[in-house]
């Protein structure tokens, strides 16, 4: 419930809570065999139906508002994230004279092996955007965008497989990047005390003929077989005090929209299992 609507509310409440007051003390009053007037019954009647009436149609009109406010919310949060997925493309393309003015001055001082491994770099970067453009969801994409874009800050190598447009997905952007947003954010805290070269996370998205599947792994160490079910419990962690939230939210999501999130290791990939629409 919206902090605007709330005096709505009240209004609501104060409508049928007072048809409700009236209507116990006629109960009492004929209950104590007082003398009540055909008149003030009239009058009763009236008054609790057209309150109760009255309220109800506040009721229904407020869920209404309510519901298209989180409609405009979501609207605008989908332009945001349209916003920062062109501010990513434009980067991208102005980035890429640069990419290549020094790919070109590397050749010109003969330096072959820095513009292999500098071409590779930047080869990489295309293909994560590329990737991500198969997606229905563009807040999805800007999200995996920006989460690349963390991880290469951060110097983790980053791994993307998409093979499919999730265009049957039941879970609205907003769950899945959630979603997404914890098991890549926990892939990434769990490379970051090992050594540049051993960093590595991989998220795949892939479908079957009924769910589609998305992993997400690392290169992390090994998660013991004995607090491979306590990871997902809210408060548990590994990592110290006031943590343990993002798994506990992640099979929280996934369970309400009727999938599946398992893990195995080593290695360890976390892999969450969702129905598409219509599947059985």
């Amino acid at each position: 419930m919206s902090t605007l609507s709330f005096p709505n509310y009240l209004i609501v409440v104060f409508s049928l809570g007072q048809a409700l007051i009236i209507s116990l003390f006629t109960q009492y009053l004929a209950f104590i065999n007082a003398s009540i007037p055909l008149a003030w019954v009239t009058i009763v009647d009236i008054v609790v139906f057209g309150n109760v009436t009255l309220g109800f149609i506040l009721l229904r009109k407020l869920l209404v508002l309510e519901e298209q406010d989180n409609l405009i919310r979501q609207q605008a949060r989908h332009i945001q994230d349209l916003e920062e997925m062109i501010r990513n493309i434009r980067a991208q393309r102005h980035d890429f004279i640069s990419h290549l003015q020094a790919v070109y001055g590397m050749l010109q001082m003969g330096k072959l092996e820095s513009a292999r491994e500098y071409l590779a770099e930047v080869t990489g970067d295309i293909r994560i955007l590329s990737q991500t453009l198969r997606l229905k969801q563009p807040e999805v994409a800007a999200l995996i965008q920006q989460k690349a874009a963390v991880a290469a800050n951060r110097n983790i190598s980053f791994g993307l497989v998409i093979e499919t447009d999730l265009s049957k997905l039941t879970m609205r952007p907003h769950n899945l990047n959630r979603m997404l947003g914890n098991l890549l954010d926990n892939a990434m805290e769990a490379v970051m005390f090992l050594a540049t070269k051993d960093r590595y996370v991989r998220l795949e998205i892939r479908e079957d003929e009924q769910s589609y599947i998305l992993s997400v792994g690392n290169s992390g160490p090994e998660i013991r077989e004995d607090i491979k079910e306590k990871i997902f419990e809210p408060g548990f962690s590994t990592k110290g005090e006031n943590r343990g939230l993002g798994l506990a939210i992640v099979r929280e999501i996934v369970e309400q929209h009727g999938g599946q999130v398992r893990l195995t290791s080593p290695p360890t990939i976390f892999t969450v299992t969702l129905p598409k629409a219509g599947g059985e």
